[in-house]
């Protein structure tokens, strides 16, 4: 009985759960399809009172160029994501196989930059991309995200449960350490990767500081300033932001949802227990 109550209890834990994450993502979509009179109506209303009420979406591509913010943004997103994987996952290789001198200090000191706060550097950084002139270019936004140090800690935690005695296999075979990398070791390794590609384009797409310090023109705004256009210190337009937000999240929740499978079977098979 009391093993029947503790499941019940468990199960309303993880409901409560649910709805708390789930609930302002429902009242951001259902905010978005609301008149500003709706929104300030007393008492509070839930619902809109048209559901096919999409002027707020028509009102942002009117004001913004929104469609060239999400170009924009997918651009960078996808290109940040790439080759964080191909130099993530050498990286990894070379630290979870090889044995080189100073092997263990390089490896922790690339690890303590994730301590290190991104505003701490990022004055000497922007100095670096304007005396290069890349400021307000897609070359200048990408710079620090062309690398990522959490993508070559989980690939080396990864590559490193691979079992040694197939590299050496391909090596009597006669293969390179190219071919090893490429046959044997990303195969094994893919729900890592998968979970890399997942999270470093999260992580790129909703990147908000970076850009707000290097773009300047409308045109290379990506889509977190764009969000930023609807406000301003006097007031903030709810029903185009909301709109504005559901835009910018629909393509990211796609990519989750279809992907996530990954990132589980990553938790179980890339090795970050050890």
């Amino acid at each position: 009985m009391k093993a029947g109550r503790l499941h019940w209890l468990i199960a309303a834990l993880v409901a409560a759960g649910a709805v708390c994450v789930f609930f302002p993502f429902f009242w951001m979509a259902v905010t978005s399809l609301k008149t500003v009179p709706e929104i300030q109506r007393v008492p509070l209303q839930i619902v809109p009172d048209r559901w096919g009420n999409l002027d707020n979406y028509r009102e942002v591509f009117r004001r913004q160029p929104f469609a060239r913010f999400l170009l924009n943004s997918a651009l960078i997103a996808t290109v940040s994501a790439l080759s964080s994987v191909v130099v993530s996952s050498l990286a990894g290789y070379g630290f979870a196989k090889f044995r080189f001198p100073g092997h263990a200090v390089c490896f922790f000191a690339i690890v303590g930059i994730l301590m290190v706060p991104f505003q701490s550097v990022v004055v000497p950084l922007y100095l670096w991309i304007n005396r290069l002139g890349l400021v307000d270019t897609y070359a200048g936004i990408l710079a620090p995200d062309l690398v990522s140090v959490f993508g070559v800690f989980l690939m080396r935690q990864s590559i490193e449960v691979v079992p040694t005695d197939y590299i050496d296999a391909a090596r009597i075979d006669g293969a390179t350490e190219l071919g090893i990398f490429w046959r044997v070791i990303l195969p094994s390794v893919r729900p890592a990767l998968a979970t890399l590609v997942i999270v470093k384009f999260m992580w790129t797409w909703n990147e908000l500081f970076w850009p707000l310090v290097v773009v300047n023109s409308p045109t290379m705004k990506v889509v977190t300033l764009g969000l930023v256009s609807f406000t301003n210190m006097y007031f903030i337009e709810y029903n185009l932001v909301t709109a504005a937000a559901v835009l910018s999240i629909a393509p990211i929740l796609a990519v989750f949802l279809v992907c996530q499978k990954w990132i589980v079977r990553a938790v179980v098979l890339s090795g970050l227990r050890g």
